[in-house]
């Protein structure tokens, strides 16, 4: 499965995501859901977005030294000609990554206070590092959404739409942009060269993360008044290995805390440039 960017309805987005060469929500038994795919090198549930996530808000100064850490750039750093040292991850099982049809899991409670009957349900043991993984997510999706925020969690195709057009209007056709999948080959992190960078939309957009769950699950967040572009972006690595990456550029850093490890890394100040990261392939990126 490669790159995947389709400006669609909700009926034409569904029919894509389960077209042949991805594996199918429909065809997924009862017992798909079951199995708990937990962040390969992370014993603690955390997703590698997440973490990410909790990078930018500022963290220690020995996260600098975090290979996952090489994820952010800047517009000018994705020129034609361009290396540089960029962390993608490697997805065993692409799956595992797809919703499963919203009549599976719309009865399932996506709630902290229910985590014992969840754990009952999946099973898992209260102590086991699955269980972990989930009190993890769900402590994700029932976070206060900062102010000129919106965010919340999404487990089918149905609700992303939805969470979608609250955003962008009822009568907004729905994009979805992924970079491609890493060969299992691939090193974590290696310095790759720009082949290609190509605008692909400017204005609002939401961005999804994946987090550990039984089934796939969602983390989506926007914000009001800020202008955002999105790149996909071709690259070549050390290894001859092709990508195509979508780049996700802040372009507006001037509020940002100045402690944010993507100017702590790339030696900026708040309000001099723009700040961008490359998405996993496990994450996506909403364009109206």
């Amino acid at each position: 499965m490669g790159n995947e960017f389709v400006y669609c309805s909700f009926l034409v987005l569904l029919l894509v995501w389960l077209a042949p060469g991805n594996v199918a929500a429909s065809h997924m038994e009862e017992d798909d859901v079951r199995v708990l795919r937990l962040p390969e090198g992370k014993e603690d549930g955390h997703s590698s977005s997440h973490m990410r996530m909790g990078m930018a808000m500022g963290m220690e100064e020995e996260d600098l030294l975090n290979p996952a850490a090489k994820v952010f750039a800047t517009i000018k750093d994705v020129e034609v000609g361009k290396t540089m040292p960029i962390y993608f991850p490697y997805i065993d099982d692409p799956s595992s990554y797809q919703f499963l049809p919203k009549q599976k899991t719309h009865h399932i409670p996506l709630s902290s206070e229910q985590l014992p009957e969840l754990l009952r349900f999946f099973p898992f043991s209260p102590d086991s590092n699955q269980a972990l993984a989930m009190k993890q997510t769900l402590k994700i999706c029932e976070m206060e959404a900062p102010k000129g925020e919106v965010q919340g969690c999404v487990t089918s195709l149905e609700s992303m739409v939805d969470f979608a057009e609250s955003i962008f209007g009822p009568d907004s056709k729905v994009g979805v942009v992924r970079s491609s999948l890493i060969s299992k080959s691939t090193p974590l992190l290696q310095n790759y060269t720009v082949v290609e960078s190509k605008e692909i939309s400017t204005g609002k957009l939401i961005a999804c993360h994946n987090e550990p769950y039984p089934y796939a699950v969602y983390y989506c967040h926007f914000q009001w008044g800020t202008v955002n572009k999105v790149f996909m972006v071709s690259l070549v690595g050390e290894n001859g290995d092709e990508v195509n990456a979508v780049f996700l550029c802040h372009m507006d850093t001037s509020s940002w805390s100045a402690g944010h490890i993507g100017f702590r890394l790339l030696r900026l100040k708040p309000g001099e440039s723009e700040i961008c990261h490359f998405f996993p392939a496990y994450d996506m990126v909403v364009v109206p």
